[in-house]
């Protein structure tokens, strides 16, 4: 029996260069940003999506206008 180790030879993965690496960077840019601007404004998404839950109350206590305005 020989005493050689066994070793696995892997094939080298080669490194993304170029456009595929510049796609790959602004892909991971803009879902990056999408999910911070997702999660900064979700309560103002909650609330301009659902204005059913929440009675109007602007419209009640506004007077009307006068009619002799002009």
């Amino acid at each position: 029996m020989g005493d050689k180790s066994v070793e696995a030879h892997f094939p080298k993965l080669e490194k993304p260069t170029g456009k595929k690496q510049t796609a790959t960077v602004v892909v991971g840019v803009l879902a990056v940003g999408w999910l911070a601007i997702e999660l900064v404004f979700k309560p103002l998404f909650k609330k301009l999506s659902s204005p059913k839950d929440k009675p109007d109350s602007d419209n009640t206590t506004v007077p009307p206008p006068p009619s002799d305005a002009l």
